[in-house]
């Protein structure tokens, strides 16, 4: 640190030096994040509470009652009024508190964890610091979660099995009501992680696409991880994680006893109310029709992106279901870093072999036109 302190104005110039460094989403060539620019509503909302932290919510009632009210939204597109929940600091946290709960509940000695290798890979960093055995399940030629393998790797250890709505690699949605059967036959936890999808899905179903079941319709599901800082359009961090219903808090609460509230039921203890807020704002404002019509035309655009790329020669390494494309060239490594070089921002999966571009909703159509023709210029 300084001796002497900096006037306000040379701060902020070398705050904006700092920025100037960071990619903008408004150029529409960051084509491999999950987040996207928070809408403008969520901007402001967020400055409003700077000085809020849910960790303490006696001091900040108005703080929780808001953080309730985004809970109540999440459940009630997930099929569920008797949901219980709170907003976290990311998917990593909402998932590693479902499989704290699912082996606490439990109780066994050497639990394990079913884990499709599709998901998500902050499942082996939970597992790890849990103690959990991860057991990794393979996908079959669809790219999602292979039931009948997972049933040969149930055993009387399993403590939890785990099944995602939008993987993170290809944004498909595994069989959740086949695992949730399974789940069921063999009374095991069964966890979605729809940080990405559970945003997306519900939306999609409006618009006219099908989908099964794949959260508290489904009886076996107990917990489902949904984050407004994807799709939601929220500002970072703002994870969620969603129980079936209040008896599943009593296997993630930590005793605060110098703390005004008795416990706990997230692992970060403080807790800023600002992405709560900018995701209250976001639900408030658009509505439910307001979101759809977002969903909408990034799912389109996708489409769109999918069928120009397979005219163009590209394959694709499946059919998008939700606004992610992954396609393959002759060379697609190579591509991948000819495109990165030109200052476009897309994901070389290596154990797939293909580039993934996700259509989020600060990209528009001229932004996919334009990579299209980046495209045909290096291929």
């Amino acid at each position: 640190m300084r001796a002497e302190g900096k006037s306000r104005r040379d701060v902020l110039r070398t705050l904006k030096d700092f920025l100037s460094e960071d990619q903008d989403y408004s150029q529409g060539r960051i084509l491999n994040a999950l987040c996207t620019t928070p809408h403008p509503i969520a901007k402001a909302a967020h400055k409003l509470f700077l000085n809020s932290n849910l960790g303490g919510p006696a001091l900040f009632p108005g703080s929780r009652k808001m953080e309730q009210q985004v809970i109540q939204n999440l459940s009630s597109l997930l099929h569920s009024e008797t949901s219980v929940g709170f907003v976290v600091s990311g998917g990593t946290e909402a998932n590693m508190l479902a499989l704290l709960a699912a082996r606490n509940k439990a109780s066994i000695e050497a639990p394990e964890v079913i884990v499709p290798e599709s998901a998500h890979f902050s499942f082996r960093k939970i597992c790890s610091l849990l103690k959990l055995k991860l057991v990794t399940a393979p996908v079959d030629a669809s790219y999602r979660a292979d039931t009948h393998a997972i049933e040969e790797q149930l055993s009387k250890n399993t403590v939890a099995i785990v099944g995602t709505a939008g993987t993170p690699e290809l944004g498909v949605v595994d069989p959740v009501k086949e695992l949730s059967e399974l789940a069921s036959s063999k009374d095991v936890y069964l966890h979605v992680d729809a940080a990405f999808g559970g945003l997306i899905l519900p939306f999609m179903k409006e618009l006219g696409y099908s989908f099964e079941p794949f959260d508290f319709q489904l009886e076996s599901v107990k917990s489902i991880t949904v984050d407004p800082h994807k799709m939601g359009m929220s500002t970072i961090p703002s994870g969620g994680i969603l129980f079936r219903d209040e008896s599943y808090l009593r296997y993630v609460e930590t005793e605060t006893p110098y703390l005004t509230e008795r416990v706990q039921y997230t692992f970060v203890g403080t807790r800023t109310a600002s992405s709560v807020a900018a995701a209250w704002a976001v639900f408030e404002h658009l509505g439910a029709n307001g979101m759809k019509k977002i969903i909408g035309r990034c799912i389109k655009l996708a489409r769109y992106l999918a069928s120009e790329l397979e005219s163009h020669g590209f394959t694709l390494v499946c059919p998008p279901t939700l606004n992610v494309v992954a396609f393959r060239s002759k060379n697609t490594e190579l591509l991948a870093q000819q495109l990165r070089r030109y200052g476009w921002f897309v994901s070389y999966l290596q154990r797939l072999n293909c580039i993934r571009v996700i259509i989020m909703p600060h990209i528009k159509r001229s932004h996919v036109d334009a990579f299209l023709n980046m495209l045909q210029r290096n291929t």
